[in-house]
């Protein structure tokens, strides 16, 4: 693997390789990186048609096969990678701790000479002709070391506007990293793999004698096969993008959207009662009521875009696997009593 790759290009790779690893459902891990930076960069054919074949075959990559691939075609070296931008940026911080250490000791030259001349004219006698000359003599070495001051303090400024503009880039690269990791590629909303964390937290955050409910909506979008069969995948791909756009919209501030996968989206929130859930949720069937797919040629619509939500409120004790179950039949009830429509998990 070519090692000899310019921040920006490094940086580029890793926007590439995320997403991939995000889509295979793979970790995040030095030796999965680099796998997936090689497939990127496409310098070993081989590498990239086993791994194709493995896909195919498992739908992911697992960690035996990733061990396999890693020792079979890349080695140790090729683990630095992940540690690359970490490096750089360290290495920027050095260098601009250098170039502060070089202005000090310039500065406090320069303080040297502007006491040493003080003294030196104090000393002068005012009525010797010669001290004319002498005070002249002064001013020129004043007038040097200031320029060497000035060019200094110039450079280091400059140094100072590269440094900033290499940590930004390298700053950029790693939040772009994150987000993608924890974003699906699609619809720009929270992805499964985040979903599966945040719910954990979520729960635990359960205080019985806190009035708050954890609260977990799961809604899907009403005969979503019809719209991919009648229009086509494009359209429906365009059809999840609006909806999570209204999703999106209502969630801000308020609560945390994802995409659960395929056409159903799910919602983590706290509310302070049940018919606050209900009403936000509300609020967003109503709008998405108002979407419709249109003709390319009319601008009409020629069918309006529904979901059907289901609503489950967190019970001290409760397991994971329950309260999504609770949300999940929630959501069968909205579709068994006509779709388009809220319904709260019932009690158990």
């Amino acid at each position: 693997m070519d090692f000899n790759t310019s921040l920006s290009h490094s940086a580029q790779c890793l926007k590439q390789a995320i997403p991939l690893l995000v889509k295979y459902k793979i970790p995040v891990t030095p030796i999965n990186y680099a796998i997936w930076y090689c497939y990127v960069l496409g310098s070993n054919l081989a590498l990239n048609i086993e791994l194709d074949n493995i896909l195919a075959e498992h739908g992911t990559c697992p960690a035996s096969s990733a061990r396999y691939l890693f020792d079979k075609y890349l080695s140790d070296k090729d683990l630095a990678l992940f540690h690359q931008i970490s490096d750089n940026f360290q290495g920027t911080l050095e260098s601009v701790q250098i170039d502060i250490d070089s202005t000090l000791a310039s500065s406090q030259s320069f303080n040297s000479v502007l006491l040493q001349c003080k003294s030196d004219l104090s000393a002068l006698d005012k009525n010797d002709i010669s001290s004319f000359d002498n005070v002249l003599s002064y001013v020129d070495k004043l007038t040097e070391e200031s320029v060497v001051m000035q060019q200094t303090a110039f450079s280091f400024q400059k140094k100072l506007q590269a440094a900033y503009s290499e940590i930004t880039e390298l700053k950029q690269a790693l939040v772009s990293t994150q987000e993608a990791a924890v974003t699906d590629q699609l619809t720009g909303l929270l992805n499964r793999g985040k979903f599966d964390d945040d719910i954990v937290v979520h729960i635990n955050q359960f205080i019985s004698s806190n009035p708050i409910s954890k609260t977990l909506v799961f809604l899907d979008i009403d005969h979503f096969k019809q719209f991919n069969d009648d229009f086509g995948h494009q359209k429906g791909d365009d059809v999840l993008k609006v909806v999570a756009n209204k999703l999106s919209r209502h969630c801000l501030n308020k609560a945390n959207a994802y995409r659960y996968g395929g056409e159903e989206f799910c919602i983590l929130a706290d509310f302070k009662s049940v018919s606050e859930a209900l009403n936000f949720c509300q609020a967003i069937r109503q709008d998405i009521e108002k979407l419709s797919v249109k003709g390319k040629r009319t601008g009409k619509a020629i069918r309006n875009i529904t979901a059907s939500f289901g609503i489950a409120f967190y019970k001290q004790k409760q397991s994971l696997e329950d309260f999504i179950s609770c949300a999940d039949k929630a959501l069968y009830l909205a579709k068994a009593h006509g779709r388009n429509r809220v319904e709260i998990a019932p009690a158990i």
